[in-house]
């Protein structure tokens, strides 16, 4: 019986974000992919997008340590799809349903990213999400913390993601080991490895069978390839997140030139108010004193054409 599967990680750095991403866009080899692009749904369409739009919901103040950032893989037991012989197509339905229940969850502003994989062996979506709570704060241990959250959690996509297609939820309860996203990716393509009781039974007395031969050089090979794969892997992501940092401080000091502008030509706008003022009290004056000119003018125009007038005549 197919069984709806949800998976979650908790990511506490930038740094663990990029390196997540990375995978999530394909910017580093990825083996098991046949090269069928992915679908995208929502947010971010590379790992330093993704990297931005983390940092863009985060608060300024946050607890040291605390989760930025939780990663969703949402996905189905293989043989529920119709690559597989299932009833459910590899896109839509499903992962659509899905998708509605991380809005509900969550909020449609908190999901920064989301996309379907179609190129492994079994479909899968893989979201970012912000932990804001409806209040502003950054609380992961909201959805996620503790048995009893992440129990209602699995019962409630269940319900209205699993449920509608014919899809089991795991046994409530059940002591089942969790696995992680990453585990869980490994998982996807695992292939047994062949080999028969007739070999485990030569190589306990000592005997390497060809196939249990085959079977040590390909874990050793896993082994090698696994910690060349960190190392890479972590070099990268701190790469990233050194350009993350570095076009943030970028776009900061952009961010103080344009307010130094702005601040300048809004002092330039002032300077030149304060120019008009003075011309115009300038004109004003002028033109005082050009009427005061003309009154003066006037009265001693009168003053001389005026009949004088003698000592004796204000005698008689």
């Amino acid at each position: 019986m197919p069984y709806a599967i949800l998976r979650t990680k908790k990511l506490k750095t930038i740094t663990g974000v990029l390196g997540s991403g990375r995978h999530t866009f394909r910017e580093t080899t990825t083996p098991n992919s046949d090269g069928t692009p992915s679908m995208h749904m929502a947010g971010a369409t590379s790992s330093v997008e993704l990297g931005r739009a983390v940092l863009a919901r985060l608060p300024q103040k946050r607890r040291k340590g605390a989760v930025i950032c939780i990663e969703y893989l949402i996905t189905a037991s293989p043989e529920a799809f119709a690559r597989h012989g299932g009833a459910m197509p590899d896109t839509g339905g499903y992962f659509d349903r899905a998708f509605a229940w991380l809005k509900a969850r969550h909020g449609s502003a908190n999901i920064v990213c989301a996309e379907v994989h179609l190129d492994e062996r079994t479909p899968h979506l893989v979201a970012y999400v912000t932990p804001l709570t409806g209040d502003g704060r950054l609380s992961a241990r909201d959805f996620l913390g503790g048995p009893a959250k992440l129990r209602n959690m699995q019962t409630d996509f269940h319900h209205w993601c699993g449920k509608p297609f014919g899809l089991s939820r795991g046994i409530e309860g059940a002591k089942a080991p969790h696995q992680k996203v990453s585990q869980y990716y490994q998982a996807l393509v695992a292939v047994e490895p062949s080999i028969a009781r007739s070999d485990l039974a030569a190589a306990a007395v000592g005997i390497h069978t060809q196939s249990y031969a085959d079977l040590l050089a390909r874990a050793s090979a896993s082994i090698t390839q696994a910690k060349l794969q960190d190392k890479a892997t972590a070099s990268l992501q701190n790469r990233d997140a050194a350009l993350v940092r570095q076009r943030m401080q970028l776009e900061n000091s952009q961010q103080s030139l344009e307010e130094r502008e702005i601040l300048l030509e809004k002092r330039i706008d002032q300077l030149a108010e304060v120019d008009r003022a003075l011309e115009l009290a300038w004109m004003t004056s002028t033109r005082e004193k050009e009427r005061a000119d003309k009154l003066a003018a006037r009265i001693g125009s009168r003053v001389k054409n005026a009949p004088n007038v003698s000592e004796e005549t204000l005698s008689i």
